[in-house]
């Protein structure tokens, strides 16, 4: 019977991907309820180095695959080696960062395994069945982001696989002399990939900065004109912050995708987060709360955000940043 949680260990230039760590926390979460073993998934040209991370993370089992060359980008050739490695471990459960590489890779692979696949989790939570089996709820936006919804996975089918959004827990911390047992397939090769890379660049955005910011801004409709967030940009640049925004400020274009905070965004936990012009709707709020210090400046001051907030001032944004920034 299918057993374990096993996390795929995404990583690039022989360094996992920070939010591995993240769904050891979550994958712990899930074994306080059902006792399985959590369970690593390389594969990697090198993965010693590898493997010695994910050992320090906490993982009770490494299951690994090296590959003879490269394999960035080759999303079709991995789907097919980590297809048998999943067939060969048996988890009950597999959870993929909800990256571009692992939507790619694992939208390809619950096709060869035919499980199904939930993107973009923001929780995951364990229940049990008559019979005492266990399965997880996988809660995420949905219906173009204007709903909440719990999807299950059929009974008997597995792996229950699911992406699970950047942000949404926080990450396990690396311990030295932490051991697991670690197996290599030596028998499963990379097999050639119908894709050919040409040349690859490093990314242009800066998800990682907003997820990482001990201090971010975050601009809302009250910030929605040109002369509002011109001033939350000159006041973020002089606390050294990170901007984010609510689902409109992102739809019109004053922040990218990658820096929306809320249940259709990312999660952040910055020691300080300052709110400019949010109203403060459950969907944003979500991505805030475990926040350590919470400064909401709304006009209305019967706003929700003030509900959140530790300090709150009911107040023109423009007002007050215009008498910061002269400072």
């Amino acid at each position: 019977m299918a057993n374990g949680i096993c996390v795929f260990a995404e990583n690039y230039d022989g360094k996992l991907e920070p939010v591995v760590a993240e769904l050891v926390r979550a994958a712990h979460c899930i074994k306080e309820t059902t006792g399985e073993k959590i369970q690593a998934a390389v594969l990697a040209e090198d993965c010693k180095a590898l493997v010695a991370q994910l050992e320090q993370l906490g993982f009770d089992e490494i299951y690994a695959v090296e590959t003879d060359k490269n394999c960035l980008f080759q999303d079709d050739a991995v789907s097919r080696a980590m297809a048998e490695m999943l067939k060969r471990m048996d988890p009950s459960s597999v959870l993929i960062p909800a990256t571009p590489t692992g939507r790619s890779v694992f939208s390809r692979v619950a096709a060869r395994l035919g499980c199904g696949m939930t993107a973009d989790c923001t929780e995951l939570a364990v229940d049990t069945r008559e019979d005492g089996t266990f399965f997880i709820k996988q809660n995420k936006p949905s219906f173009g982001e204007n709903v909440f919804v719990t999807i299950v996975t059929k009974e008997g089918v597995y792996p229950q696989m699911m992406t699970v959004r950047p942000g949404v827990y926080t990450p396990c911390e690396a311990q030295e002399g932490r051991r697991a047992d670690v197996t290599y397939y030596k028998d499963i090769t990379l097999p050639e990939s119908g894709i050919q890379v040409m040349s690859s660049a490093p990314a242009m955005n800066d998800t990682d900065s907003i997820l990482a910011a001990e201090v971010v801004v975050v601009g809302g409709r009250g910030a929605e004109s040109e002369e509002n967030f011109t001033l939350l940009k000159a006041f973020a640049e002089k606390l050294e912050a990170a901007i984010g925004g609510t689902r409109p400020l992102a739809d019109t274009g004053f922040i990218p995708f990658e820096h929306q905070i809320g249940q259709t965004g990312f999660t952040i936990r910055p020691k300080v987060c300052i709110s400019l012009g949010v109203s403060g709707a459950i969907q944003h709020t979500e991505g805030i709360k475990d926040t350590k210090l919470f400064v909401a400046i709304n006009q209305d001051e019967s706003a929700p955000i003030f509900n959140t907030a530790d300090y709150g001032m009911a107040c023109d944004m423009k007002d007050v940043l215009e008498a910061y920034l002269k400072l």
